[in-house]
C-alpha cells in the first residue's frame, strides 16, 4: 500500500480529521523536519562508513603503520563501532586458528542503514507530496 493508496483509502469520519487543514500543515511540517533529519543522518552513515571501510583497508595493507598520524585517525575513530561489533559476534573458531567476521558484518550494517534511510526518505517524499497537494487545493 501506498501513501497516496492510504489518503485515498480512508474511513470517511478519519477523513474529516485529515482534511483538516492545521492537521495536514503538521504532517507536512513534521515530514520535512524527519526529511531533514533523515539527510543528516544519511551524510553521517556514509562518512562513517567510508572511514570504517579505509581502517578495514589500511590494516590489510603490510606497509601501513596504523599508529602513525594520518592512519591512526581512522582506528580511533571507528574503534568503538568495530569493538561493540566483535563483543556481539565473537570469531569463528577452525582447528588451530579463527577468523573474525564481525568487521564485515559491521560494515553491511552500514550498507543496510543507509539503504533504509533511502527507504524512509522516498517514503516520506510520498507523503510530503499527499500533503502538498491538500494544502494547495
Amino acid at each position: 500500500m501506498t501513501v497516496s493508496d492510504f489518503f485515498n483509502n480512508l474511513n470517511p469520519a478519519l477523513l474529516v480529521l485529515f482534511k483538516n487543514n492545521f492537521t495536514i500543515s503538521v504532517i507536512h511540517y513534521t515530514s520535512i523536519f524527519l526529511i531533514n533529519v533523515i539527510a543528516y543522518a544519511y551524510v553521517f552513515a556514509k562518512l562513517f562508513k567510508t572511514l570504517c571501510f579505509s581502517k578495514m583497508t589500511f590494516d590489510w595493507l603490510p606497509m601501513i603503520n596504523p599508529y602513525v598520524w594520518p592512519f591512526s585517525f581512522f582506528r580511533i575513530v571507528t574503534q568503538p563501532y568495530f569493538s561493540l561489533w566483535s563483543t556481539l559476534l565473537p570469531s569463528i573458531k577452525f582447528e588451530k586458528s579463527s577468523m573474525d567476521v564481525s568487521n564485515i558484518i559491521a560494515l553491511e550494517a552500514l550498507n543496510t542503514l543507509v539503504f533504509l534511510l533511502t527507504v524512509l526518505t522516498n517514503e516520506i517524499l510520498m507523503i510530503l507530496e499527499e500533503t502538498e497537494k491538500f494544502l494547495i487545493t
